[in-house]
């Protein structure tokens, strides 16, 4: 992954692309609210059925919006440097795609005012390239940020909604990124309740205004 491309990418699109309130009628993800593995015991390395991308990610109990763990991450202490996890599910041209999460920046281990955190809907090809060559607003969306100024020890929603799939699509990948823009201080960034789904109208029901009328006489 490009994390320059993500640095300015998440500054030019914050501001376009809104948080969607749809329903979650086409759960996609596996294991979004991150209950496993088992992390009572301690933190976990990554957590199932996601690819981490850095070493710096955990299955955590330090915090939940939902069930009992959460996914953590922090660092990588690099300048520009992400840490995170993708996961991706079969995808088609012209599905318009949904991705929600929940993020928290706790007080008892706070990110500073330079770093940041996002997540992303990105549409790859048969053999797992960006479809449209990285784009944003074509293959790449990204959602609103966490960062400093978020409040403090809040669940906050961030979506990216709604997301078309472009020519070539075969998967919808949901990306989790905290990035890591001074690598040089620290802090985490609490994530739960991931949800990637498409984003299907709601059936319109044809009445008769005729008949409805004639049911009052």
């Amino acid at each position: 992954m490009n994390w320059n491309r993500i640095l300015g990418g998440s500054l030019a699109c914050a501001a376009l692309l809104t948080v969607a309130a749809v329903q979650d009628s086409n759960a996609q993800l596996l294991n979004g609210s991150f209950e496993m593995p088992d992390a009572s015991g301690g933190d976990q390395p990554c957590s199932a059925d996601w690819a981490c991308f850095s070493g710096t990610e955990f299955t955590t109990t330090a915090l939940a919006s939902d069930g009992t763990q959460s996914f953590k991450t922090f660092g990588p202490f690099n300048p520009g440097g992400g840490a995170g996890a993708a996961q991706r599910v079969a995808a088609a041209e012209g599905e318009t795609w949904v991705g929600e999460i929940y993020a928290q920046n706790a007080s008892f281990d706070p990110i500073d005012d330079q770093d940041f955190g996002v997540i992303k809907i990105e549409f790859l090809d048969s053999a797992g390239n960006l479809a449209a060559g990285g784009v944003l607003g074509v293959d790449v969306f990204e959602s609103n940020p966490i960062n400093g100024a978020t409040p403090m020890d809040t669940w906050t929603l961030l979506g990216v909604g709604t997301a078309p799939a472009p020519a070539g699509t075969a998967f919808a990948q949901f990306v989790i990124v905290k990035v890591d823009v001074d690598g040089t201080q620290g802090g985490s960034i609490f994530w739960d309740d991931a949800v990637l789904f498409i984003d299907e109208p709601s059936p319109t029901v044809e009445t008769s205004w005729g008949e409805v009328k004639s049911v009052f006489r």
